[in-house]
């Protein structure tokens, strides 16, 4: 939560960048918060960055709450399938659930077939961008060194915590064997 809140009061941005216009402020406001929500979703439903960038609205089930993973990014090309080659359904608890459906309320790029986490103009996110984001706003909240990956970490330490089997644990996080 400190690292979306990092992102939501923009504590990563560069103070002693140039002025920019209202309309610019807006868009980096949105932005911000759209980060904000994706860091959210991605350490309370332990999804990949890969699969975090190619999420599209027709992937959440807000009334099944879960989403459906079947997509990820490789080599900035995105795959239909996942990196185990099978598609998985991650089920979305409170926190992730109420990131993606305040997303959802935004006045655009709401779809079915439109990217959850996009630049400014609808498209996907770039990973790289995304992860020096991430970086900047880490240290803006005074985290220690955390990869974008260990969000995923987070949501399997937080599963086997809450009491779930490591057969659940190992098939909502995607992995082919219960040793990873």
């Amino acid at each position: 939560e400190a690292l979306a809140r990092a992102f939501e009061s923009g504590a990563h941005r560069d103070p002693r960048a140039q002025g920019v216009g209202n309309d610019e402020l807006t868009v980096r406001a949105h932005e911000d918060t759209q980060d904000a929500e994706l860091v959210r979703v991605a350490a309370y439903s332990g999804l990949r960055q890969g699969e975090l960038v190619t999420l599209r609205w027709r992937d959440i089930q807000f009334l099944g709450r879960k989403v459906t993973v079947s997509r990820t990014l490789s080599a900035d090309v995105e795959a239909n399938s996942t990196k185990s080659g099978r598609f998985r359904e991650v089920p979305l608890p409170d926190q992730a659930a109420g990131a993606l459906d305040r997303l959802s309320r935004r006045d655009d790029f709401t779809g079915p077939d439109e990217y959850v986490f996009c630049n400014r103009f609808g498209r996907r996110l770039d990973p790289s961008a995304l992860r020096r984001r991430y970086d900047r706003a880490r240290d803006a909240a005074g985290l220690h060194p955390l990869r974008f990956h260990d969000l995923r970490h987070t949501y399997g330490s937080l599963l086997v915590a809450g009491g779930v089997d490591l057969i659940s644990v190992k098939s909502a996080m995607g992995h082919s064997q219960i040793s990873t």
